[in-house]
């Protein structure tokens, strides 16, 4: 079951990711992030099951960051914390609140979003 759900968090991970790419050729770079956004918090949670063997119902990145344990993602992610920030932003701003993005933060989030899985292994 664990290994399931594992591959379940991976696989739908990679495809809000891939959906990110589709939102920011129709230029929607809002709809795009908080794609990225939610492909990070599951690969996250993948890798917490996968290393952990459990992961706290919980949404803030930085907190799924710190958790993992992993020296290269917190590397990464305290080198581009801003892209961690608009990310968060972006997730809450799809919700609550009219907010747009251009091209610049999507590339930003974007390679982000790469290094982490690249990191992980998803």
């Amino acid at each position: 079951m664990e290994k399931e759900l594992y591959e379940i968090l991976r696989d739908r991970a990679r495809y809000f990711l891939k959906i990110s790419e589709e939102d920011a050729k129709n230029l929607r770079y809002d709809i795009a992030l908080f794609h990225i956004e939610q492909a990070l918090q599951l690969a996250l949670k993948a890798y917490l099951l996968k290393t952990k063997g459990d992961f706290p119902k919980v949404h803030d990145l930085f907190t799924l960051i710190e958790l993992t344990d992993n020296k290269e993602v917190k590397e990464i992610a305290d080198e581009k914390w801003y892209v961690v920030n608009i990310l968060i932003d972006a997730y809450l701003a799809s919700r609550y609140f009219l907010r747009r993005y251009g091209e610049r933060e999507f590339r930003e989030a974007y390679n982000f979003a790469r290094k982490v899985f690249e990191c992980l292994n998803i």
